[in-house]
């Protein structure tokens, strides 16, 4: 037998149904993979790939076919990941990761397609099976992409998953490959009770893939925050150090000046501006709270060099059931947002009121600024984008808020009231450990 024959009795280019898995699983990947880093020349790089892949994935099942049934899926996924790999700027692990995610998306789409199909639809022209799979399959994606892959992509991979969290998620996906490969081999493939199974399993591994690095996330952002109130423990006690060296020294050199106004000769306008320049370095605020009046006089100072225009109406004893450190963390991250906003707006509508408060058994603490845009919020309500420069700890301020505010039960909102961008707290009053 000849080598032309050897090739026409594989059939190297048959389509058959199960060939419509190539674009389910592409289509998945592309959705899970579509905040990855692109390489230079991406289009290009996808055209060009995108035809290699779309050949090797029909013609080497079909040359594979001929010695083993049962592993087209498995063949196709591992093409799709090479085309990944070449098209992306990510690195394996992250590639990996999202096609891990959109081979659980498809699978899950495929079976409940089946389980539907054999149970009901069995026997259906053509026609209402491929709208039936289209249907479920844009659903389910939908679903997917919209409330978890769109929220969830953009900063999961800062924490991927563990040594153990991959042990599980390639073994559910082998596993899953493997109940595939045994339905293919015993021909039970359209019977719908063995389908649940696979379900389950798919939930499974998006349960690994998801819950794990939302795990890993959470403890990565109680590390940070754990070290942002550790830096601004430290911060905190230089910033009183100062305040207090130059209140004392402000204080001192107001009296120096007074009497030298007192002697002959002297130049009393230009004393006057010294005199006005020195009090204004002088600790003004005396709201029955210390850290507070730390915070205030600091950022007093800021606000003048910025030529925002800061006042406030404070009743610092309310805020005596904190602890000093939550209080200069909270007002000092909340006051810093606020100040860093105004550098972008006019000098003449720079504006930042602080208002607390005490009524009933609730204290209250609004903090506003004037905002000519108001920034996008996260599905907590909490601002997604900041422009401090410290990376570390992008948005951490807002964050470190949330959880002082969480850690006295309380409750903290932010919203848009006219021009102003409002962060509203309130607290019970009562005990707290």
């Amino acid at each position: 037998m000849t080598w032309s024959n050897n090739m026409e009795k594989m059939d190297l280019f048959r389509i058959t149904q199960a060939h419509g898995y190539i674009f389910q699983i592409f289509f998945a990947e592309v959705l899970c993979t579509r905040y990855l880093p692109k390489k230079k020349n991406f289009l290009l790089r996808a055209l060009t790939s995108g035809m290699i892949f779309l050949l090797l994935s029909v013609v080497l099942p079909n040359i594979i076919s001929n010695y083993v049934s049962g592993v087209f899926s498995f063949t196709v996924f591992f093409l799709s990941l090479g085309f990944w790999q070449f098209c992306l700027a990510a690195d394996s692990q992250e590639i990996l990761y999202s096609c891990m995610l959109a081979l659980f998306i498809q699978n899950l789409s495929s079976n409940v397609y089946n389980v539907i199909f054999y149970s009901i639809f069995y026997g259906a022209p053509v026609t209402v099976q491929f709208s039936l799979s289209v249907i479920l399959m844009l659903l389910i994606y939908s679903v997917f992409y919209f409330l978890i892959i769109k929220r969830f992509a953009k900063e999961r991979l800062e924490n991927m998953l563990s040594n153990t969290a991959w042990i599980w998620l390639i073994a559910v996906g082998i596993f899953v490959f493997f109940l595939h490969y045994l339905f293919w081999m015993y021909g039970i493939r359209d019977v719908w009770v063995v389908y649940p199974p696979l379900i389950l399993c798919d939930i499974l591994g998006l349960g690994v893939a998801l819950g794990f690095v939302e795990l890993r996330t959470r403890n990565a952002d109680n590390e940070k925050l754990r070290q942002l109130l550790e830096l601004e423990k430290k911060q905190f006690e230089m910033t009183r150090s100062n305040v207090e060296f130059v209140n004392r020294n402000a204080h001192d050199l107001k009296h120096y000046i007074h009497k030298i106004q007192r002697l002959e000769n002297s130049e009393t306008e230009e004393l006057e501006k010294v005199l006005t320049k020195v009090e204004a370095y002088e600790s003004t605020f005396q709201t029955e709270n210390a850290a507070l009046d730390v915070v205030l006089t600091e950022k007093k100072l800021l606000c003048q060099r910025e030529k925002i225009s800061f006042t406030c109406m404070v009743d610092g004893e309310a805020l005596n059931f904190m602890k000093t450190l939550d209080v200069a963390s909270l007002f000092g991250n909340g006051l810093d947002n606020a100040i860093e906003h105004e550098r972008k707006e006019a000098v003449e509508k720079r504006y930042i009121f602080l208002k607390v408060f005490q009524k009933g058994s609730f204290v209250s603490v609004r903090i506003e600024n004037y905002c000519s845009h108001f920034p996008e919020l996260s599905p907590e309500g909490l601002p997604v984008a900041s422009s401090k420069k410290d990376a570390a700890f992008h948005g951490y301020g807002t964050k470190s808020m949330q959880y002082i505010v969480e850690k006295y039960n309380g409750n903290l909102r932010i919203s848009e009231e006219g021009n102003l961008f409002v962060v509203s707290m309130l607290f019970p009053t009562g005990q707290y450990f």
